[in-house]
């Protein structure tokens, strides 16, 4: 069907069925003054999350994570870690990110931003370090919304809080 739709919209305009020359769409600058903020914000936020979780599949704090999260987001994966590492476990697989930037204030001193993330945890498993086996973690969804807040603190954006919604699920 979607085949059938494009190559109606190709027909020459005299409608005798012959392909039109196409042409290249004429590339537009965004209408969005904070397009490229928005652009860093999510670059930080995703790469948080790769540093998250590298710390969470060995049990250890990532080096690079501090370069990407601080305050209040900082502190909760390191807690997280703290409790896999009391209980022998690591998380293995990955998750799905579906960040969205959902505000952004680039005239604030210091300039904030705020995320919402979908997180599929559907192939992120919590396993025992000696046995390699999966850990039950109950019936919690695995899909969940997540919430961040940034601020660009010297010139440099940096995720500042992050909480999950337990109350959504997305």
């Amino acid at each position: 069907m979607a085949l059938v739709a494009l190559s109606a919209g190709c027909s020459s305009p005299g409608g005798d069925g012959r392909a039109g020359k196409e042409t290249a769409p004429t590339p537009t600058k965004s209408t969005d003054p904070d397009a490229a903020e928005k652009t860093v914000v999510l670059e930080v936020y995703r790469s948080m999350w790769k540093a998250r979780n590298r710390t969470y599949a060995t049990a250890k704090l990532d080096s690079k994570l501090e370069d990407y999260a601080g305050n209040k987001a900082l502190s909760n994966i390191k807690v997280t870690l703290i409790y896999y590492q009391d209980h022998g476990t690591v998380l293995k697989g990955e998750p799905v990110n579906s960040p969205e930037i959902t505000g952004i204030d680039t005239a604030a001193k210091p300039m904030k931003a705020t995320i919402a993330d979908c997180v599929d945890t559907s192939h992120y498993d919590e396993v025992n370090v000696k046995t390699g086996k999966k850990v039950s973690v109950g019936t919690a969804p695995v899909r969940v919304v997540y919430n961040a807040t940034a601020i660009n603190s010297n010139g440099k954006w940096i995720i500042w809080t992050t909480e999950i919604d337990r109350g959504r699920t997305c």
